[in-house]
């Protein structure tokens, strides 16, 4: 009996397509992606401002997060009963330039949930008891973290990286929960929430009923703050540079986070560098896995990534590793960054790294949830959408000279931080 062996042929994926813009009524901006099978929707309802215009510390949050609370027609309980008769779930959270709540359901619960949604979004209670009960919860929840190496690495890594005294770079006290008021909230929501100042994503298998409804619920009038607010890119208010070592005497691992403050999303070598931090510690084959795991065996995990902060980016290095390792974790993270510096990546390197890369893009776009994931992230960066595209054409591309040239301009190790939390 014969065989035929398949033809084996090179990886590659299409350019992906970029959602669709409708301007609503009342100007909000709704993007489309209508894509998939199943019959879900997911909506994200998004308003610039985020943590850059808050005028305490946790304001923004604590509001967004409120707003799960209830409406002044709703109790908490009301939206949790309502949303579990549906199998649907409500996520709300907030960052450095965004206050984000997200409605995942089936298709024919949407516009009855929309309903539900719209009422906490336009009509918040912020009753004092809720709030009681939510703030403790959150201030019992940070005080544990506050024991955490990999929490305090991240917390002390920001600080390095903005400045003690910079809106992103202040570390959180216990005592700013206990300054969050039902009047500190419904400030900073009369300032932040309204038409004017949204942005709406809709995701899923949609018709024309789907869309209709959002107009209805968020599209055709005006509400809430009239004013768009302009996030202002703030620069670093002071970085530091070398060790920053902080002492948890009980700890039997210490995290390690090795970085500086990098490119700009818009920078023409944004995209390039982003693929050749994927090459140093982006996937389980990259050179820190390869060499800090599998050849020395410091840690079980490492990985190199740019993160976002706001419209800013960090070039970071991450790890946890038993407290005796720090040092050689540390020295061998170095070396690979001067391997980069100083050698030619190989062809075979170049094709295992393009390979595992589109195999990773192919798993975030094989859903329309996880799409909206990209290009939610996206247009909170400040990228265009196109952008996507634009790191696919890098992807294919790229070569050895280009990792050397980006590595020399832009990886100086006298100019990272080293934050290292443990004993």
């Amino acid at each position: 009996m014969a065989f035929c062996i398949p033809k084996i042929k090179a990886m590659d994926m299409d350019n992906i397509k970029l959602p669709e813009l409708l301007q609503l009524r009342n100007g909000t901006p709704l993007y489309m992606i209508n894509e998939g099978e199943m019959d879900v929707v997911r909506f994200d309802i998004l308003f610039s401002g985020g943590y850059t215009v808050q005028r305490q510390p946790l304001q923004a949050l604590f509001t967004n997060r409120m707003l799960r609370e209830g409406s002044v027609g709703l109790s908490s309980s009301g939206v949790s009963e309502v949303l579990d008769s549906c199998g649907a779930w409500v996520e709300i959270y907030s960052s450095q330039n965004c206050n984000h709540i997200t409605l995942y359901t089936v298709k024919r619960h949407f516009g009855k949930l929309l309903k539900t949604v719209e009422e906490i979004v336009k009509n918040p209670a912020f009753r004092s008891d809720d709030l009681n009960v939510v703030r403790a919860a959150n201030k019992s929840h940070f005080q544990v973290n506050s024991h955490k190496v990999d929490v305090l690495a991240h917390r002390h890594f920001e600080k390095a990286l903005w400045g003690a005294e910079h809106k992103f770079g202040r570390m959180l006290l216990a005592e700013d929960y206990d300054a969050i008021t039902v009047d500190v909230l419904r400030e900073y929501y009369l300032r932040v929430y309204g038409s004017s100042n949204c942005t709406l994503f809709l995701s899923g298998k949609l018709d024309d009923a789907d869309i209709s409804d959002v107009s209805s619920a968020f599209g055709n009038e005006k509400w809430g703050a009239s004013e768009k607010i302009e996030i202002v890119d703030t620069p670093p208010s002071g970085i530091v540079t070398g060790r920053v070592k902080v002492e948890v005497g009980d700890a039997l691992q210490s995290a390690v986070k090795v970085g500086t403050m990098t490119l700009h999303a818009s920078h023409p070598d944004f995209y390039s560098m982003k693929y050749m931090t994927v090459l140093l510690g982006g996937f389980f084959g990259s050179r820190l896995m390869t060499n800090i795991r599998e050849r020395h065996g410091y840690t079980y995990h490492i990985e190199a990534d740019l993160m976002a902060h706001g419209y800013r980016n960090s070039f970071v290095v991450s790890s946890e590793t038993a407290n005796e390792y720090v040092e050689p974790l540390i020295e061998e993270t170095y070396k690979e960054i001067k391997r980069l510096r100083e050698e030619l990546t190989s062809k075979e390197e170049m094709h295992k790294l393009r390979n595992c890369t589109l195999g990773e893009l192919c798993r975030e776009y094989e859903s329309v949830m996880t799409k909206a994931d990209v290009f939610i992230n996206t247009w909170l960066s400040g990228e265009p959408f196109s952008g996507v595209n634009s790191y696919l054409d890098v992807v294919r591309t790229a070569k050895a000279e280009d990792f050397m040239r980006l590595s020399n301009e832009y990886l100086h190790p006298e100019k990272m931080v080293e934050v290292v939390v443990g004993a």
